[in-house]
């Protein structure tokens, strides 16, 4: 098997990997989106547990999450390179590296802009760079066809990764935002995933618009949402008592993957309509 060396930056070190690998397992849902979209879906080996788009991912084996990997299944796929993010998942690729694969990270995005670049770095990384190159091109084009002129209105967003949590202003989903036309009220801070945010402060921001987005396999409805939302004294906001409230499907912003940009614009529209309904 020929194989190359490319440097990654976030080990400081070269890798070998095959020139063109045909057995890939993907351990983050966004490396899925993007194997797909760069059409090499047939070499894809193995994929995690929370890896649901595009929905053909549900019919690949599961080989783990990001935070536990069923090693006896994955040897059995053989897997001839394996792909990781960052953040939550870097002690996987010491992990993995320590038991003989052959693991490549692709990073964790802070800007839509850097989810674009992330293509172009795993089409390098699978051998498949013209299309990854014509792929950040039509994303681009998107990129640039959602920005608003002008500012729509302020939101607070909020999903459950074992508790509330909200983002601050070093995250993809906060330039998302930007891009917009929304302002997330917690941007100015310097920081990344908000455990447990301030309820007196987002009632003191009073934001226009609240997006919930579900954790994946919760099935509870939109009344059941917001009375959790009521608990935590969130009831108060404008935005809850009048309806300005949407709620995300998992995997809906959390997600980083292409299947992002189509759904940055729903939600750009749907922020529209429900603003126009509270300046009636």
């Amino acid at each position: 098997m020929q194989t190359i060396k490319l440097f990654s930056e976030i080990l400081g070190k070269q890798i070998e990997i095959p020139e063109k690998p045909s057995r890939i397992v993907s351990l983050a849902p966004a490396i899925t989106d993007m194997l797909y979209t760069l059409e090499a879906w047939e070499r894809v080996a193995g994929v995690s547990i929370f890896c649901n788009k595009p929905p053909q991912a549900k019919e690949k084996p599961r080989v783990g999450s990001y935070y536990k990997v069923n090693y006896k299944l994955l040897e059995k796929l053989k897997p001839d390179l394996i792909l990781v993010t960052t953040g939550a998942q870097r002690d996987r690729i010491y992990e993995l590296e320590e038991k003989g694969f052959t693991v490549y990270p692709i990073p964790l995005p802070t800007d839509l802009n850097m989810l674009i670049s992330n293509i172009i770095t795993l089409g390098h990384v699978i051998g498949e760079k013209r299309k990854a190159y014509k792929i950040a091109n039509k994303l681009t084009s998107m990129l640039h066809d959602l920005k608003s002129e002008k500012k729509i209105g302020t939101v607070y967003y909020e999903i459950d990764l074992g508790g509330p949590t909200s983002i601050g202003g070093i995250t993809y989903v906060d330039h998302a935002f930007n891009v917009i036309g929304l302002e997330n009220i917690f941007s100015d801070l310097r920081t990344t995933w908000i455990v447990n945010p301030d309820t007196s402060y987002i009632l003191k921001k009073n934001p226009d618009i609240v997006l919930y987005e579900k954790k994946p396999f919760d099935p509870s409805s939109k009344e059941k949402i917001i009375a959790r939302l009521e608990e935590r004294g969130l009831g108060q906001l404008e935005a809850v008592r009048e309806g300005r409230i949407m709620i995300l499907e998992p995997d809906t912003l959390a997600h980083y993957g292409p299947s992002l940009l189509d759904d940055l614009q729903a939600i750009k529209y749907r922020a529209i309509e429900l603003l126009q309904g509270k300046k009636k």
